[in-house]
């Protein structure tokens, strides 16, 4: 509890007739400067107690209209303050702070005042988060002040409830293999083969079955068509490994990382659903940025989407500062220490743990295949998933290679750099020839034994370039034969 300037002042009357004793008639000024101190120190005991009924009395409500939300959009959180009529004695004046990296509003648009004798107000703030992330809504600040304004109490206290701000969901996504789209990439069945992830066995065509399941390569070789089962998968060890280096952030309105966010997000909902252990892996453009071993845990399936939400694509080419945090957890908690620190220093730190990419582990070559050698070294998984682009051919190759050592299973989930160019697609025809050849390296992936390779990507925009032939039908059977014509 803090004394206010009137009561300094009073202190400074009290000291002055107190001193004063020797020039005046000691009698009359010596009890008027007792008087003086006994009644501050008897206003200070009331207030003590006054404030703590007060604060015990008062409730302060916090409500954010929703629990999750989308990057960019406007979040109204409506604020309470309530007391007993015995309670309002005292002002109280309530501050809700903002996350940092919410939309800032003036203070007195997010204060609320309770006078002497008021007992409730409400308001609503629109709040906006520009990224995506685990937003919390730090404690409401407190000030309170005694009827007489002679003493003040500051303290934060109160509900801090938690807002989820996803990333921009892509409208219109197309998960699958040669143009074929993919029904369901994250469901997860319990028993027999069908429409998992994971290559089981081969049959014979049976009429009916979906074009989709037709192994063209077996087919090519065999006299008869074929069909690829998959296995459905239960309880097994997955590692996710989620590329956000620089590469991702390309994209004509919507970045290649969208689209990968959006796949990852759907295989943490299956691995949850059917209780798969899930370890996660993201990887920059200098390393290796987080890493979460395998865990059928609800918290590590919490903090698996959070890395994903948070995800951005990783500046290129060499670190902004010679200075380098040893955990990317230190950077966001440094950040959430400055976020009300106003110095110059302040300021200047926060600046660096805003922008600054911190890295587990540094990695000179190619990051990709050093978070596999990672993998390998410290977890048994029995299945792979990576999601990446196909700008980095050549080592995502070596990369898928060093993945399917000893019995692992690998899916791997590709944005094809056609699919996302900057530019319209101007001539068509050579747009579709690169995404053959796009389909022809996806195969290749797929001659590596227990490798399945998807492609993701606008769905309108991929429709586009298999309109090319006759019709779209006839294109998308030609690029699912493209390796073997």
């Amino acid at each position: 509890m803090e004394p206010t300037r009137r009561t300094v002042s009073i202190v400074g009357v009290a000291v002055i007739l107190a001193v004063s004793v020797p020039l005046f008639a000691p009698p009359v000024v010596s009890f008027g400067a007792v008087l003086l101190f006994g009644w501050l120190i008897a206003q200070q005991l009331v207030t003590v107690h006054t404030f703590q009924r007060s604060v015990s009395a008062t409730t302060v409500t916090v409500e954010p209209s929703v629990s999750t939300a989308t990057a960019g959009t406007e979040v109204p959180v409506t604020i309470r303050v309530e007391r007993p009529s015995t309670a309002a004695r005292t002002k109280t004046i309530v501050t809700i702070p903002l996350p940092p990296a919410a939309t800032s509003l003036p203070e007195d648009e997010r204060t609320l005042t309770l006078d002497v004798g008021s007992t409730h107000a409400t308001t609503v703030i629109p709040m906006s988060v520009p990224t995506a992330g685990r937003m919390q809504i730090p404690e409401p600040r407190w000030e309170l002040r005694d009827a007489h304004g002679l003493f003040t109490e500051s303290f934060s206290r109160g509900p801090s409830p938690t807002v989820t701000v996803d990333a921009e969901t892509p409208e219109a996504i197309h998960v699958g293999r040669g143009g074929s789209e993919l029904s369901a990439y994250g469901q997860h069945p319990a028993d027999g083969t069908g429409d998992g992830l994971t290559p089981a066995e081969l049959r014979e065509y049976i009429g009916g079955d979906p074009a989709d399941r037709i192994d063209w390569k077996a087919t090519a070789r065999l006299p008869d068509t074929y069909v690829r089962e998959f296995d459905p998968e239960s309880d097994r060890e997955i590692s996710l490994v989620f590329d956000h280096r620089s590469q991702t952030g390309t994209g004509n309105g919507t970045p290649q990382l969208a689209y990968l966010r959006e796949v990852a997000l759907g295989i943490v909902n299956n691995a949850e659903s059917v209780g798969d252990p899930l370890g996660f892996v993201a990887v920059g453009d200098d390393g290796l940025t987080t890493t979460i071993p395998p865990s059928s845990r609800q918290v590590s399936y919490t903090r698996i989407r959070e890395r994903l939400l948070e995800a951005q694509p990783t500046p290129a080419g060499e670190p902004t500062s010679t200075v380098e945090l040893t955990h990317p957890e230190a950077s966001r908690q440094l950040a959430r220490q400055l976020a009300n620190d106003e110095t110059r220093f302040g300021t200047i730190l926060r600046t660096f743990a805003d922008t600054t990419t911190a890295y587990i582990e540094r990695i000179e070559a190619d990051p990709l295949y050093g978070a596999i050698e990672y993998l390998t070294s410290t977890t048994a998984n029995q299945l792979t998933i990576i999601l990446t682009t196909d700008r980095d051919r050549t080592e995502l190759r070596e990369t898928i290679k060093a993945a399917t050592s000893g019995e692992t299973a690998v899916l791997v989930f590709l944005t094809p750099q056609v699919l996302f160019d900057n530019t319209e697609l101007t001539d068509i025809e050579a747009a579709y020839r690169r995404y053959h050849d796009f389909e022809t390296f996806r195969q290749d992936l797929e001659r590596h034994n227990g490798v399945v390779a998807y492609e993701v990507g606008p769905r309108e925009r991929l429709a586009t370039l298999l309109s090319v032939g006759q019709d779209g039908s006839v294109t998308q059977q030609a690029v699912q034969r493209g390796s073997h014509e």
